[in-house]
């Protein structure tokens, strides 16, 4: 099982070093092309930190299944920042950190409905797009891209 958690504030992976540099019992981090792959050996859990071009973790899949309050207090302890899961009502207010990146996903999910909105509907394909794109730009606002970087 794989659950998909986004942190609320801007992490760069330099700070994950630096908080687990103080814990008592480090994580072990393997930083790689696909993020950072993080296990707690005490809890025995997985996590696979996605990152960005900037350094920062834009993300946390945790590989295994696992009590949701020993993932938060995990996320929070190594991160120093609030977290999300896929199944919470706010995690469409962490998915886009950026105005660009908001359209870019909401333009991306738009072309894959509009062919069957446009089917379904019997609309032309370039009303579906516009119709589906607005409903997805509208789910996913930019709450993020002012926020102060964790400290």
């Amino acid at each position: 099982m794989h659950t998909d958690f986004l942190p609320t504030r801007k992490i760069p992976v330099s700070q994950l070093y630096a908080w687990n540099s103080q814990r008592a019992f480090p994580l072990e981090i393997e930083l790689s092309h696909r993020g950072c792959l993080i296990r707690d050996q005490a809890s025995a859990m997985d996590f696979l930190a996605s990152t960005d071009d900037e350094g920062f973790i834009r993300g946390a899949t945790l590989l295994g299944d696992t009590r949701d309050h020993l993932v938060y207090l995990l996320l929070s302890e190594m991160t120093g920042c609030e977290w999300v899961n896929e199944f919470s009502e706010q995690w469409p207010l962490y998915r886009c950190w950026t105005e660009a990146e908001r359209d870019t996903h909401a333009r991306k999910v738009a072309a894959d409905l509009a062919d069957d909105r446009a089917e379904a509907e019997g609309i032309p394909v370039r009303e579906a797009f516009e119709i589906e794109y607005e409903a997805i730009y509208a789910m996913h606002p930019v709450t993020i891209s002012q926020w102060q970087v964790a400290a």
